[in-house]
């Protein structure tokens, strides 16, 4: 560590143990008296980030010898390990005993910018992989979900008669490193302080590193989200398809075809010079030869045409296009190149654009859709309250059918996204009377700050979930590949979806349960939850689950209990969960579930169905459905099962009760609607 930083790091606030630097072995045993014993003594090399693993620490010295044969050590295991470090000399530190040994740091993050860790530090820094997120800057209140969050809460506490660490000096540390990163402003690299030695209200930094840059990667250059354009995506009174086909099986036919088969009122043009008509359609050779207003064009030819179309379309007053066509930055530097001019032009043309490499865009109050899947192949949704904003088509696809059985409001596609991004859409939505919840599936993002800025603007006023992939090197690798954007590593996304009030997804399954639940259920209270089933398996394993999803088994009241055993027979197994076994009928359920919306210790009600059972009637829909209508409090339902169990699934999602297949979806949406209540409560107390 180098004096300067010390210094620096000294006038925030962060204190340090006596210390000397030393160059020869006869100045670490001066140093060492006047410190008093036991000392430290390490190699002072800002070059060497962990200094125990290449042999460059020794601890607890306690007399004149062991200094000496420490200081031989370490010089021959640097010299050795780490040539260019060994002429850096050595410091001799006051030895400080006892408390809890922590991590803080803030780095340069590729997607987020300046971002702010914090964990348990030393060795169990990297051994435990504990640590929390969040993007600078931070308020208190921040630092405190930071410090909350961790799962070594138990070594905060101290353990084995150790001292612990006092939660409001950690907090306040990480305000401190907040106000570092503030200062170093566009040289910040990175700053680690590890460990930092916390006694009660105490504290002692015993190692800190500091990296600094030269230049700001532009990633962080974040721009104010523009909606400008972005309601012609939805609302156009009248469409172009460029690219238009009249031979079936191609894209720019499929197109045409979506667009004037699916309920859409408004006017479509198709454009190829070399058709006068297509599908009953007259055709144009150019956007401009159709002599009337076009508000969306929707461009379905080979990239490297497009520049000069969007030249075309700016010229007759077109303000969106959708660009269909792949090969842009995912296949190199000359589709790189292409994205660019394209871009250039439509900004300089005013413009907006979805894409390219992209399926597009739907809206389904209006049947706008710009799909080239063709209505037998690909649902489309009837009307709801949630919007889906997806990197990937195949995953949109996959979204938008399963969508049908609760209804989406508006869809986008946007591939490798050149222009409109996630913020803008965000900011969009966020004034949508129709949307109420936005699902995002998100590999990698353009302008990660813009995006936490956005989502945590909008959250006040609607629900958003996202599930991030990408996360693994290798995958960050194919996400390049496939959309041209670099995913990163995932832990620092979880801390910004957190600050943000994102619900973090962990597959595209989660992502829709979450999204359903929330479209269909009010929020939560807490994450108090309370299960009842006519089949044991799916609640123990949902039991397995409820503690990483941020849940937790509600206790029910005594009388909760004394009224179950009263209503229920012998053989019932009473408590949370409720097993009913399987010779449960439906007024046990109706029974069941109205005890435990009525206890208020449960802020979720989770009955799992087995319908295959002969005792449970189809009755169990309009009960159940009665209750629900009349409750305060979510139901989400699991059952699985074929054609039988999948007819009463969908009759009590006719009625606003969501059904989750799978013991993952069902304990997610339970899940994302204590999210909801925690980020609503959140914004009602700022």
């Amino acid at each position: 560590m180098s004096w300067t930083l010390e210094a620096m790091l000294t006038k925030h606030g962060f204190t340090f143990p006596e210390r000397e630097r030393v160059s020869t072995e006869a100045e670490a045993v001066a140093s060492a008296r006047r410190i008093g014993y036991p000392v430290a003594l390490k190699s002072a090399s800002a070059a060497i980030l962990h200094k125990t693993d290449v042999g460059g620490v020794a601890l607890g010295l306690g007399d004149d010898e062991a200094v000496r044969t420490a200081y031989g050590r370490i010089r021959e295991a640097v010299a050795a390990r780490v040539p260019e470090a060994a002429a850096d000399g050595m410091v001799v530190e006051e030895m400080c005993l006892g408390g809890v040994e922590v991590l803080i740091g803030v780095d340069r993050n590729p997607q987020f910018g300046p971002v702010i860790a914090f964990g348990l530090g030393g060795i169990l820094a990297e051994a435990m992989g504990d640590v929390s997120f969040r993007a600078l800057p931070i308020s208190r209140d921040d630092a405190r979900e930071m410090v909350s969050e961790i799962r070594g809460q138990t070594v905060l506490d101290g353990l084995r008669g150790q001292p612990g660490a006092s939660r409001d000096l950690l907090v306040e540390l990480l305000l401190r490193a907040g106000a570092v990163a503030e200062e170093l402003g566009d040289r910040l690299g990175s700053v680690d302080l590890n460990p930092v030695l916390v006694s009660g209200a105490e504290h002692t930094v015993l190692d800190a590193t500091c990296r600094l840059v030269e230049r700001v990667d532009p990633i962080e250059q974040e721009r104010v989200p523009d909606v400008s354009g972005i309601g012609s995506f939805f609302d156009a009174a009248s469409v172009a398809v460029i690219g238009a086909s009249a031979t079936e099986g191609k894209i720019g036919h499929a197109i045409v075809e979506s667009l004037i088969t699916g309920g859409y009122d408004g006017v479509v043009y198709p454009v190829n010079p070399r058709h006068e008509e297509i599908m009953g359609l007259p055709a144009h050779p150019t956007v401009c030869a159709i002599g009337e207003p076009v508000e969306l064009a929707v461009i379905a030819v080979p990239l490297a045409a497009i520049p000069e179309i969007i030249d075309g379309c700016a010229a007759c007053g077109v303000r969106a296009a959708v660009i269909v066509a792949g090969g842009g930055k995912e296949s190199g530097a000359e589709g790189k190149r292409i994205e660019r001019e394209i871009l250039d032009r439509a900004r300089r043309g005013g413009v907006r654009l979805v894409g390219p490499n992209c399926i597009g865009v739907f809206n389904a109050a209006n049947r706008l859709d710009t799909f080239f899947q063709p209505h037998e192949r690909m649902l489309r949704p009837p009307l709801g309250k949630t919007a889906v904003v997806t990197q990937s088509g195949t995953v949109g696809a996959v979204l938008l059918e399963r969508g049908e059985s609760i209804g989406l409001s508006k869809f986008v596609s946007f591939g490798n996204r050149i222009d409109v991004d996630e913020a803008d859409l965000l900011t969009y939505f966020k004034e949508d009377p129709q949307t109420e919840v936005v699902a995002l599936y998100i590999e990698g993002l353009a302008d990660g700050r813009g995006f936490a800025q956005a989502a945590r603007a909008a959250t006040p006023r609607m629900a958003i979930v996202a599930y991030k992939a990408a996360r693994t090197p290798r995958a960050a690798v194919g996400a390049v590949s496939h959309t041209g954007f670099l995913g990163g590593t995932y832990e620092p996304w979880v801390g910004v979806f957190r600050q943000a009030g994102v619900f973090a997804c962990n597959s595209v399954e989660e992502l829709f349960a979450a999204a359903k639940a929330l479209a269909l259920q009010p929020p939560a209270a807490g994450g108090r939850v309370a299960m009842l089933g006519n089949g044991a398996g799916p609640m123990v394993q949902a039991m397995d689950r409820i503690g990483d999803m941020g849940l937790c088994l509600a206790s029910l009241e005594k009388r909760t209990a004394l009224a179950m055993e009263a209503s229920f027979p012998a053989h019932y197994v009473i408590g949370n969960p409720l097993d009913v076994t399987g010779s449960a009928t439906a007024s046990d359920y109706a029974r069941g579930v109205s005890l435990l919306l009525d206890d208020p210790s449960v802020d979720v009600v989770m009955p799992w169905f087995v319908f295959q059972d002969v005792a449970l009637g189809k009755e169990i829909v309009p009960r159940l459905s009665e209750i629900a209508a009349a409750a305060a409090k979510p139901i989400v339902c699991g059952a699985a099962g074929g054609v039988y169990s999948q007819r009463l699934s969908a009759a009590m999602e006719d009625a606003g009760i969501p059904v989750f297949s799978t013991v993952d979806g069902w304990v997610a949406a339970a899940a994302a609607l204590a999210h909801r209540g925690q980020v609503l409560r959140a914004a009602k107390r700022s």
